[in-house]
């Protein structure tokens, strides 16, 4: 008897998770791994060589649960990125790129890229509180075009953790089962929003990084959030245009110490 589709479709998210697990255990493996492009000490802005992307992350759950989602890694692509030079990793610490208020953080990302297009893949994060480590993914799959020598706002992604239903891509993988389940990662998935909040954020980057005082900043807001484009990612069913996207695993930093991150590939 062949194997029931499901058994089948569960066993295939499986083996590709395991392997991006393999490829991507080394910090380093999969994508340059890069710091904020500047921080509140910095002088001068030089953006001669790269570019800069301004955005604000904000990764919430409403209820008072201790498995807090904090975000870590940013990742970003070139289209049909066949290279570890093509995959762009931004590392997010939470001490030194968020503030908090009204009863959340805000994170102000600061991203250095060379001009061109790309397209931003997702935000990785860990779950954690001792001694269960979860980790989630918040899929964004959007298209970022970055313009030479220039200094960009691109929009607020806003996720909220909520109970998953049905075959909704989930907020993190599967495995492992104990800690995924626990943090309650595994059982959920993601409200996500993007919205230009120019009028606000920009206020926030200069008041937070004075460098930005002195400097243009123009606005360029990503497309809204594309729930269904999300959900075929997650499911394998991207488009040819989408396929370096579906191994994608962000590094992460060398001081997390949990598993390496997982991605939508995760059983279902």
């Amino acid at each position: 008897m062949g194997i029931p589709f499901i058994v089948h479709n569960m066993i295939t998210k499986l083996i590709r998770f395991l392997a991006a697990l393999a490829a991507c255990c080394v910090v380093t493996g999969c994508a340059t791994v890069n710091p904020m492009a500047f921080d509140k000490q910095t002088k001068a802005i030089d953006t001669k060589d790269k570019s800069i992307v301004l955005m604000t992350v904000v990764v919430s759950r409403p209820d008072r649960s201790r498995f807090e989602p904090v975000p870590y890694v940013v990742h970003i692509e070139k289209p049909d990125a066949q290279s570890k030079e093509d995959r762009q990793n931004f590392k997010i610490d939470k001490d030194a790129d968020s503030l908090h208020a009204n009863g959340q953080d805000l994170y102000l990302l600061r991203l250095a890229l060379v001009a061109g297009e790309y397209k931003l893949i997702d935000i990785f994060g860990m779950a954690r509180a001792f001694p269960i480590n979860g980790m989630f993914s918040v899929p964004l799959l959007a298209k970022l075009n970055v313009k030479p020598n220039s200094v960009t706002y691109i929009g607020r992604v806003t996720a909220k953790l909520r109970h998953r239903v049905g075959g909704e891509f989930r907020a993190g993988p599967v495995i492992p089962l104990l800690d995924q389940a626990i943090a309650g990662m595994s059982g959920s998935t993601w409200d996500i929003a993007i919205d230009n909040l120019a009028d606000q954020d920009i206020g926030l980057f200069k008041t937070t990084y004075p460098v930005l005082n002195n400097v243009t900043i123009e606005t360029a807001a990503l497309a809204p959030f594309d729930r269904a484009a999300a959900q075929h990612w997650w499911d394998g069913e991207s488009t040819p245009a989408d396929k370096s996207a579906e191994p994608a695993m962000a590094s992460v930093p060398a001081s997390v110490a949990a598993p390496a991150p997982a991605q939508q590939a995760a059983p279902r």
